[in-house]
């Protein structure tokens, strides 16, 4: 049923029909950029259809409704026609590109033409007339405002756009979907600043370059054998937000205001918490009663182990004046462990993250509030306003600082941290909030945030420098309500007593940052 409405008009065989219901969940949730950083050309999303074909009432266009994406927009083509917007006046000149997911169906590529009128146009000569290509299957176009040109090779007048419209070739009439048309980027860009992703290729090496070991029981994350796994573990793509490098990323124009709600005096932080599970892709899949959140829990069965660790343990329990608990007590919840009772499950070799939100064992099996599957080949979102087992939607196990990174010299990815007031908004990649404010000084969920390039790390111990290159190459993503500045590392007993060393680290040492892209 879930796919049933996206398929109408097509024949596939049945390895096809997987394929192309995989691919079409991706549509829905489009593209989102930071905060003012973009503004929808098409909100298919939110029913919008376009206003004007060339062949009037020739071309078809639908929405199809998905229960988890929303909206995405079917387009038959009648041959050689166009669907697009018309008949307004729009400045496209703070933006620095339009972009979108566009999903063919066929087995052949497609050609498009990005057509754009503006207020110098007075002949086809004066337009702008792009060739655009669509492979099979999914499509992410992104096209560079820059790059625009007038037939003639004339610059267009991006202040006064008349009408754009994306045509199909002569004589073809192709059917294709697509999810919400956007302008993005330009808000705080600085000349200079790169328009392209970045990423450091010598971190992809490296992994790629290791050998995964064999998996064939649970592998708790505190060890030897966690290390070669995870040392060979591709974490989501390259390209991945998470993975992206953000040194020359420019400042977010209110970067010090936001910094100082959060605490320019407080010191920074961490919280020995979130431990996993590793498991073989054979694992048995066992029922988790939802009990919170199931209509934005992923579902089940899942991989859940008997020996699964809860949130903080065991070092976090170290800490503690108590008595050390067993993890049967704390998976129980026998003594009142309070928190929010994180759990997570990791798939090395098929790919796969399981992560819950308040998980306890009782008799009849686990339960939890949420549940979230992440699939970590993909760079897909929850979908819009979808919470996770954090509180931005976000996946929590590829913030996380772990033993081996700082082993290694540098945790290569941005890290989760926590602050006390949020505002009740989320930026890219997060796709969920949780605060009732709406004070524009206070950060959003997924507000990125980065260690000055001038802080001097030279005074301090390698593992805790390996956290603050990280946070100079990658930044930090707020994740969730908690205390203010404090990140997540592993409750790994091997991970010497960081808080003395960190505390020496302000909140006016960092600053907040746009994506350019």
């Amino acid at each position: 049923m879930l796919a049933r409405n996206f398929l109408l008009g097509f024949t596939c065989s049945a390895p096809s029909w997987r394929v192309l219901v995989g691919v079409l969940l991706l549509l829905g949730a489009a593209l989102p950029a930071v905060g003012q950083q973009r503004r929808p050309l098409l909100h298919v999303s939110q029913g919008q259809l376009p206003n004007d074909t060339s062949q009037e009432d020739q071309t078809r266009f639908s929405l199809v409704e998905h229960p988890q994406q929303g909206k995405v927009l079917r387009v038959d083509y009648a041959p050689g026609d166009s669907f697009g917007m018309g008949r307004q006046s729009d400045n496209w000149k703070p933006f620095s590109a339009i972009a979108f997911e566009a999903w063919n169906p066929a087995n052949a590529s497609v050609g498009l033409t990005l057509g754009v009128k503006h207020a110098g146009s007075v002949s086809y000569e004066t337009r702008v007339d792009l060739p655009l290509t669509l492979k099979p299957g999914q499509n992410t176009i992104r096209i560079p405002l820059a790059e625009l040109k007038n037939v003639n090779g004339s610059a267009p007048d991006l202040a006064a756009i008349s009408h754009w419209y994306l045509a199909a070739e002569k004589e073809k009439s192709p059917t294709l979907f697509f999810g919400d048309i956007w302008l993005v980027g330009g808000a705080g860009n600085a000349p200079g600043r790169p328009s392209a992703v970045t990423t450091d290729p010598a971190r992809l090496a490296r992994i790629r370059a290791a050998q995964m070991p064999k998996i064939s029981k649970p592998v708790f994350f505190a060890t030897p054998e966690a290390d070669a796994i995870l040392s060979a573990l591709e974490v989501f793509p390259a390209d991945n937000a998470i993975n992206q490098t953000i040194e020359d990323w420019p400042l977010h124009p209110q970067s010090q205001a936001i910094v100082a709600s959060i605490g320019a005096d407080k010191p920074f932080r961490y919280n020995p918490d979130m431990g996993f599970l590793l498991v073989p892709p054979n694992q048995r899949r066992v029922a988790v009663d939802i009990v919170s959140y199931p209509e934005e829990s992923d579902p089940g069965p899942y991989p859940a182990p008997d020996d699964l660790p809860i949130e903080g343990w065991p070092a976090g329990f170290q800490q503690s004046d108590q008595p050390m608990p067993t993890l049967r007590e704390v998976q129980t919840d026998m003594q009142r462990f309070d928190g929010d009772r994180h759990a997570i499950v990791v798939d090395p070799v098929g790919g796969k993250l399981y992560e819950f939100y308040i998980m306890r064992r009782e008799p009849k099996g686990w339960v939890a509030a949420q549940a979230s599957i992440f699939d970590l080949k993909s760079n897909k979102l929850r979908p819009q306003g979808w919470t996770s087992s954090d509180a931005a939607g976000l996946p929590v196990f590829p913030l996380v600082v772990r033993y081996d990174e700082l082993q290694r010299g540098m945790v290569e990815h941005a890290m989760r941290v926590t602050v006390r007031r949020s505002r009740k908004a989320y930026v890219h990649p997060a796709t969920h909030y949780a605060s009732s404010l709406t004070d524009e000084n206070l950060p959003r969920m997924g507000e990125r945030l980065r260690l000055r390039a001038d802080f001097d790390i030279r005074p301090f111990s390698p593992p805790v420098q390996a956290i603050l290159k990280g946070l100079k190459k990658y930044g930090m993503l707020v994740a969730d309500n908690g205390i203010e500045w404090a990140i997540s590392v592993t409750p790994d007993p091997r991970i010497p007593n960081l808080h003395d060393e960190l505390r020496k680290v302000k909140g006016s040492d960092f600053e907040v940052v746009v994506s350019p892209h």
